[in-house]
């Protein structure tokens, strides 16, 4: 009696799929906010493309001319001979004008990237100068919150002094003190430190 065997499968290890956040706001893109820099972007694409296609021409000529066993006549000696450069010839001119061409290519890739690079700042100072009204009203909204919380935590704080006033431990209302907010006294606390972080940041607080 023939048992199949069952296989084990073995566990996927690629990483799960994420599925990409979905962002209440969307940015300008570089080239958005800096038309040259997506010109440049488009310019770069297409000088690699060109020289991916040069290299891999290139890259085929010399498997050709490795293969081909025939008699190599260059194009000065079929000159002097009256006939023609042999075939094996012209692909090796061939194959230095690639090699040109694809030197020439990547000067003009590395100059275009530092056009690129020296861009960058500007169309970062666009994209958030754009998004400045939206980021205005958002910080608006948070300040507003984060006062109504820090009214809160000191209330809070009265009644933990309010209990404390009679001898007695605060503990016993259960963990509820928000120690990561600081003292509701202390100038230094995170909600206050924030709120001078917004003002010198240029924004109201």
């Amino acid at each position: 009696m023939i048992l199949n065997k069952i296989k084990k499968l073995k566990p996927d290890a690629r990483p799960a799929k994420v599925e990409p956040i979905k962002l209440s706001f969307t940015a300008l893109t570089s080239r958005e906010a800096l038309p040259e820099l997506g010109a440049d972007e488009d310019r770069r694409a297409a000088i690699f493309k060109d020289r991916a296609a040069a290299l891999a021409e290139r890259k085929a000529l010399q498997a050709e001319i490795e293969a081909d066993k025939s008699i190599d006549i260059a194009p000065e000696v079929a000159a002097l001979i009256g006939e023609k450069p042999s075939a094996k010839a012209e692909k090796r001119a061939r194959v230095a004008e690639l090699r040109r061409l694809e030197a020439v290519a990547g000067q003009a890739i590395e100059l275009i990237e530092k056009r690129i690079a020296a861009a960058r700042p500007a169309a970062e100072r666009a994209i958030c100068a754009a998004a400045r009204p939206e980021a205005e009203r958002r910080v608006a909204a948070l300040v507003k919150a984060l006062h109504a919380a820090d009214a809160a935590h000191a209330d809070l704080n009265d009644l933990f002094l309010a209990i404390e006033a009679q001898g007695v431990s605060a503990g016993g209302l259960g963990q509820i003190k928000p120690y990561w907010m600081g003292d509701a006294q202390d100038p230094q606390r995170r909600i206050a430190a924030y709120l001078r972080e917004i003002v010198e940041a240029g924004y109201a607080a």
